[in-house]
C-alpha cells in the first residue's frame, strides 16, 4: 500500500512541475482526464521504480563525490534520476507516455521541486513514509 501512495505522490509531484514553467512536460493520455492521470501515475510508477532499484546503485557509486561536496552532488543525481525516468519513458518501453525535460538547468530545478514536494507530501499523507 505504501508503494502505491509513494506513485501517487510522485505523480502528483511530477503535475505540480509540469504547471511551472521548467519545460517539464508529459505528453500522452489525451482523451479522458482519467486517462491523462494514468500517464502520471504511469510516469510517478517508472521514477519511484528507478528510485527504489538504480538510485542506491548510483549512490553507493557517488559516495567519495558526495563527501567532496558536501552533498551537494545529490543534486546531480537527483537530476540524473529524472533524465533517466524521461529517457526510459520516451523509448518504447513505455508506450503510452512520455516525460520531456527542458535544458540541464530548468530539468536540475524540476527534479529539486519534484524531491522537495515529493518529501512534503509524504510527511503529511499517513501511511507513505517508511515506519521504523
Amino acid at each position: 500500500m505504501r508503494f502505491l501512495l509513494r506513485v501517487a505522490i510522485t505523480a502528483l509531484a511530477v503535475w505540480l512541475v509540469t504547471l511551472l514553467p521548467l519545460e517539464v512536460v508529459v505528453e500522452g493520455g489525451d482523451g479522458e482526464t482519467w486517462q491523462r492521470a494514468g500517464v502520471f501515475l504511469l510516469v510517478g510508477l517508472v521514477i519511484v521504480l528507478l528510485n527504489a532499484v538504480v538510485r542506491p546503485i548510483v549512490n553507493a557509486l557517488t559516495f567519495p563525490l558526495r563527501i567532496l561536496t558536501l552533498g551537494l552532488f545529490g543534486l546531480i543525481v537527483a537530476w540524473f534520476m529524472l533524465w533517466l525516468s524521461a529517457w526510459i519513458t520516451s523509448t518504447s518501453l513505455v508506450p503510452w507516455g512520455t516525460l520531456e525535460l527542458g535544458g540541464f538547468w530548468r530539468s536540475l530545478l524540476a527534479a529539486l521541486v519534484i524531491g522537495i514536494v515529493t518529501a512534503i507530501l509524504t510527511a503529511l499523507v499517513p501511511g507513505a513514509k517508511k515506519s521504523r
